[in-house]
Order: structure tokens, then sequence, then C-alpha cells
């Protein structure tokens, strides 16, 4: 997960647009961090970002058997949380 975008040639992750996307919580200083940088550094149009909420939920809450909990991801509407 860790390693740098580069312009040199041959390299393994070149920088273009719509290639890279960002999963955030605005609660992980990391991850806040990202965003801070991409927007001092104009990339809002290069970089897209998702914004997860930190918190663990079912994945599936309309099924009772599912027992699977991870991030959800919020409804800029206001709808329900869902990973589906």
């Amino acid at each position: 997960w860790r390693d740098h975008i580069s312009r040199e040639e041959g390299a393994k992750f070149p920088p273009e647009a719509g290639r890279y996307h960002l999963f955030v919580a605005y609660a992980c200083p990391w991850a806040h961090r990202t965003l801070i940088t991409r927007g001092l550094k104009g990339l809002e149009d290069v970089i897209s970002a998702t914004i997860v909420h930190p918190v663990w939920r079912k994945t599936k809450p309309d099924n009772a058997e599912d027992e699977h909990h991870g991030w959800v991801f919020g409804n800029p509407d206001g709808e329900p949380f869902t990973n589906y």
C-alpha cells in the first residue's frame, strides 16, 4: 500500500487523472491529511474521494443472517446508511 507516484519512465504508478481514488473517514488523522494535501496541491479534479463514516455496521442490515460488519458509506441525500 506504500509506494510513490512518479513521472519517471516506466514508473509503477504514473500520474494520470482518474487513476487514483481516496476512501477516507474524517475521524482518521492520516486520511484527513490526504484530503488537505489534495486540496493544497489543487488535485480535486484529478484524484476523486469518497467519505466513509467512521462506524462499523452490518453490511446487509435487511438480512438477519448476515453477520459481517464494515465501513458504511453515507448518502449525500440523507438516505439511510447502506453498503449495497
